[in-house]
């Protein structure tokens, strides 16, 4: 008779339930040391929020650490490292045979130009592109996150007292919205009165194969 543990700890790459004394998967050996021990009660993490489930599907998903390590989506912590990755949303796996995109922002005038290089990376004055987005005082610290799900790629407003505008339409904060090819992106302005805001940053999504 087998007794149904009232404790435990999934595994991530598996899925099955361990002891919650183990450090090693009894099925399949991977390392539960960074795992957490749940039960029946527990409320299970979002791994992947719900804007991305259809593109996810039957995606081969994966959170990859500042080290560069990828990391089952499940995993909390880095293999490698051991830095704590439960913030950064799984990113598709890329396989070396597919085709691959890369992404750009482009300034409007086309004198700065950044690729999108990360899964996932947030934009402000004390994050990605903060050397050129210092002198833009409408633009938060942490302002937008960019996110690559599966060859496409997602923007949410992460700021309370500036706004993202896409083509000069605000985006709702914390929802993510699709970026598609010759998407104006304005970090805390918009076009009024037929004029942008110096005190904006404004960027083009630019796709390439």
């Amino acid at each position: 008779m087998t007794t149904e543990l009232t404790k435990y700890k999934i595994c991530p790459e598996c899925g099955k339930k361990n002891s919650p004394g183990l450090i090693e998967c009894r099925y399949c050996e991977s390392d539960l040391t960074a795992i957490r021990i749940v039960d029946d009660d527990t409320k299970p993490a979002e791994e992947i929020p719900a804007e991305f489930a259809a593109v996810t599907e039957k995606t081969e998903l994966v959170r990859i650490c500042e080290c560069g390590a990828e990391n089952p989506s499940q995993a909390r912590k880095c293999r490698e490292c051991g830095e704590d990755i439960s913030d950064i949303i799984p990113s598709a796996k890329v396989k070396a045979c597919e085709e691959s995109f890369s992404y750009e922002l482009h300034t409007l005038n086309d004198d700065f130009s950044v690729t999108i290089d990360k899964p996932f990376i947030i934009l402000g004055r004390e994050c990605e592109l903060k050397d050129h987005l210092k002198n833009k005082p409408f633009v938060s610290r942490q302002h937008a996150e960019l996110t690559v799900v599966a060859d496409r790629v997602f923007i949410k407003n992460l700021s309370r007292t500036n706004k993202t505008f896409i083509n000069n339409e605000e985006i709702p904060s914390d929802t993510p919205v699709e970026l598609h090819e010759g998407d104006e992106i304005g970090l805390g302005g918009k076009i009024v009165a037929g004029k942008r805001q110096d005190q904006a940053a404004y960027f083009i999504f630019r796709v390439k194969i």
